[in-house]
């Protein structure tokens, strides 16, 4: 396995979290944030919702895909150094399998515009192919990374070891 150098650490003394990852927890969680968006609006001539989803189908199928997405994003918020030993173990344990929640989220929401494209009869949509391209990236990044590799299996140490070094 490839080790990177000190300028890859953060001050927690693990890998520092690539830019791309956390896009590609943004477009994996979109509907989410759409949905967070479209309630702070609160402005009832601007339908955020419609000009995004074409049916309420489409965004409960959309908030079904990316639930997947959400268990990896969760324990991604809990990657500190935690104060209970044990826990740091168990959080570590399942991080290092959240790679493929994530791309299984990612498979999912690119064959989910998939059958969108197909219900329009593959009639050319920008928004849709801009979707479908940019869940492409992400399924690729996730696959192929070689520092997502490092970064999944690599966990904080807990406070009271990183105290005593």
């Amino acid at each position: 396995m490839m080790r990177y150098g000190p300028e890859y650490w953060d001050k927690y003394g693990t890998y520092r979290t690539p830019i791309a990852f956390h896009l590609s927890l943004l477009v994996l969680l979109r509907a989410y944030f759409i949905w967070i968006i479209a309630a702070l609006s609160r402005r009832p001539e601007l339908d955020i919702m419609s000009l995004v989803f074409r049916s309420k189908q489409d965004f409960f199928s959309a908030l079904a895909i990316g639930a997947v997405a959400i268990i990896p994003a969760v324990i991604f918020c809990l990657r500190r150094p935690q104060k209970n030993a044990q826990s740091a173990v168990r959080l570590a344990k399942l991080w290092r399998f959240m790679r493929w929640p994530l791309l299984v989220c990612a498979v999912l929401d690119l064959t989910w515009l998939i059958i969108q494209a197909a219900h329009s009869y593959y009639q050319f949509s920008m928004f849709l192919a801009l979707q479908m391209v940019v869940v492409l990236w992400v399924l690729l990044y996730l696959a192929k990374s070689r520092y997502l590799t490092v970064f999944f299996n690599d966990w904080p140490e807990p406070e009271n070891k990183a105290q005593s070094k």
